[in-house]
């Protein structure tokens, strides 16, 4: 069993992790291990976080969905400009 200190993570092998299951749970819910990753024949087969633990995205479309947060009173459906400011718009000579 590996432990990091910087990441809160565990790599275990599956015939350790069968031996030392219920500790590993009790330590994942206290906060004292973020994530333990247990690998069978030295691949990765599974990953156990606490509640609320969501696995890091590996796509880059979608990596920062729920990062913005728009203000209730922001109008996205209204005009680009506001013609008493810049001027009227005209579609072939553009704004003067």
């Amino acid at each position: 069993m590996t432990y990091d200190l910087v990441s809160g993570e565990v790599v275990i092998t599956a015939t350790e992790f069968k031996a030392k299951c219920l500790d590993l749970l009790d330590r994942v819910n206290s906060g004292e291990i973020r994530k333990v990753r247990i690998t069978k024949r030295g691949k990765e087969v599974a990953v156990m976080g606490g509640p609320g633990v969501q696995e890091e995205k590996g796509d880059f479309i979608g990596w920062q969905a729920g990062s913005v947060i728009l203000p209730d009173d922001l109008d996205i459906d209204g005009p680009i400009y506001d013609p008493e400011v810049h001027g009227v718009c005209d579609p072939i000579r553009g704004l003067r």
